[in-house]
C-alpha cells in the first residue's frame, strides 16, 4: 500500500498596522516552500499599499468577521497573529474580539501562535516612563485645557493616573487572552516558566549572496541623470521616534539637524534618501527641491523599501529595535543609530531584552547627530559591524528553520 505525499500545512497570518509585523512575516516566509500554502491578512491601508507587489497571496481585513470568513474558506492549520499583543491598542480587534477569534480557531482545530515584540516584557508596560499607546489621551486633555493654566497641573496628574490605570487594565486583558498561545521569536529566547510555549526560528534563505545584492541594486530606481551615480545612504525615521526628537530639539530644530545630515551626505558624493513621516519629508523636499541626487518618501511598499534597504551603503536610524535594521544586521550590512528610540527609552526591561536577544551581547553603533558624518570613520565602524553581524548570524543559524518551527507548533499539545 502506498501513501501520497502529505499536503503542506496551510498557514494564515493576521498582521497588524506596524511595518515590523509585515517585515517579520516576510522574513519568515522568504523563499520558503511554506509561502505557497500561506495567506496574509492585512489591514486595508497596508493591503492597498502592498497588494500588487507581495509575492504571497494576501487579502484585506477590517473586522473579526472578515478574519473568520477567510478561516472558513482557507481552512488553515496554523493561524499566526502578528501581533496579538497589538491588535487592541491599534484598534484592529477589541479584547473580546481577540478572545472570540482564538476560541473559534481552536474549536476548528487550528493551532494558534503569536509574535511577541515585547520579548516577554509586555507585563511591564505599566512601568513605562510614559504610557505606551495612551499619550494621545493626555495630549488631547492638555490641548482642551491650555487656557486654564491653574488647572493644568491637576489635569496632568489626573491624566497620568487615568492613563496608568487604563493601560494596566489593557495589559492584563491582553496577557490573559494570550497566556496559553504559542509565542514565536526570530531570535533565541529562554523557555517560559509555566507559561505559553516559546519557539524561535531563523530563515537562512533570507541572507543574500553578493550576486543577489548586485541584482537587487540593479532593480532600485535611481536618478535619471547618468552623472548622478554613487553609493546610496538611507535615513529611516518612525513617527514615534519623531515625537521624541521633537521634544528634544523642537520640530524646526530637528528638521535642521536632518537637513544637515542630508547635505553632508551630498557633499561626500552620496545619494541620500529619507523615509519618514510626511510632515518631515515635505519640509525636507522643499529645502532640497533643486538637488536631483536626494529623494524623500513618506511611505512605500514593503518590496520597494526592502530593495532600497539592502542596496544602501549605510542606513541611519533613530531606533535600535527597528525590524528593518535587523534585516541589515543579519546580512552583514552596516547600520548606525542617532538615538536608541522610543521603545528603549520608554521601557527599560524591553531595552535590556532587546540588546540581549537581538544583538546577542553586542552593541549598536551610535552616532552623535550634532557632529558631521565622516565617511572614513563610518567605513571603519562598518568593518567592525560586519564582524559582529557574522558572529550573530552564526549563532542564529542554530535555531529551527521556519519549516521546523511550524512543525513544532503543529505537534504541540
Amino acid at each position: 500500500m502506498t501513501h501520497g505525499t502529505p499536503r503542506a500545512a496551510r498557514l494564515l497570518f493576521v498582521i497588524d498596522h506596524d511595518f515590523g509585523a509585515l517585515g517579520t512575516v516576510m522574513y519568515l516566509l522568504h523563499r520558503q516552500p511554506l509561502s505557497a500554502s500561506t495567506t496574509l491578512l492585512l489591514p486595508r491601508r497596508a493591503y492597498e499599499l502592498n497588494k500588487v507587489r507581495l509575492p504571497i497571496a494576501s487579502r484585506p481585513y477590517e473586522s473579526l468577521r472578515d478574519i473568520l470568513d477567510v478561516v472558513e474558506s482557507e481552512s488553515p492549520d496554523v493561524v499566526f497573529l502578528f501581533s496579538g499583543y497589538l491588535f487592541s491598542a491599534q484598534g484592529l480587534l477589541t479584547f473580546r474580539a481577540l478572545r472570540k477569534l482564538i476560541r473559534a480557531l481552536r474549536q476548528r482545530g487550528c493551532k494558534v501562535a503569536t509574535s511577541d515584540p515585547y520579548l516577554g516584557t509586555h507585563y511591564r508596560i505599566g512601568d513605562a516612563d510614559m504610557p505606551v499607546g495612551q499619550g494621545a489621551i493626555q495630549r488631547n486633555l492638555e490641548r482642551r485645557l491650555a487656557r486654564l493654566p491653574l488647572a493644568q497641573g491637576l489635569i496632568a496628574q489626573f491624566a497620568r493616573f487615568y492613563n496608568d490605570r487604563k493601560l494596566k487594565r489593557e495589559v492584563f486583558r491582553v496577557a490573559e487572552s494570550l497566556k496559553d498561545v504559542t509565542q514565536i521569536y526570530p531570535v533565541p529566547i529562554e523557555p517560559s516558566e509555566g507559561g505559553a510555549k516559546r519557539v524561535s526560528f531563523f530563515n537562512p534563505l533570507f541572507i543574500r549572496t553578493p550576486d543577489e545584492l548586485r541584482s537587487n541594486a540593479a532593480a532600485v530606481a535611481g536618478p535619471s541623470d547618468p552623472a548622478l551615480r554613487g553609493p546610496r545612504w538611507l535615513f529611516v525615521l518612525a513617527q514615534f521616534d519623531l515625537e521624541f526628537q521633537e521634544k528634544k530639539y523642537g520640530r524646526k530644530g530637528f528638521v535642521e539637524l536632518v537637513a544637515g545630515k542630508i547635505r553632508e551626505a551630498l557633499d561626500l558624493g552620496k545619494l541620500p534618501m529619507f523615509i519618514g513621516p510626511a510632515a518631515v519629508t515635505e519640509e525636507l523636499s522643499r529645502r532640497f527641491a533643486r538637488d536631483a541626487g536626494v529623494s524623500f518618501l513618506p511611505t512605500c511598499s514593503f518590496e520597494e523599501f526592502q530593495q532600497r534597504l539592502l542596496d544602501a551603503e549605510f542606513v541611519f536610524y533613530w531606533q535600535i529595535f527597528s525590524t528593518s535594521a535587523f534585516f541589515r544586521l543579519w546580512n552583514g550590512l552596516p547600520v548606525f543609530f542617532f538615538d536608541q528610540g522610543h521603545n528603549a527609552r520608554l521601557l527599560k526591561p524591553l531595552r535590556e531584552a532587546g540588546l540581549k536577544h537581538y544583538y546577542l551581547a553586542g552593541s549598536p553603533i551610535y552616532l552623535d547627530i550634532e557632529k558631521p558624518l565622516d565617511a572614513a570613520e563610518l567605513t571603519r565602524l562598518g568593518a567592525g559591524f560586519r564582524e559582529l553581524a557574522l558572529d550573530i548570524r552564526e549563532r542564529l543559524a542554530g535555531l529551527p528553520t521556519p519549516e521546523e518551527m511550524v512543525k513544532a507548533i503543529m505537534e504541540a499539545g
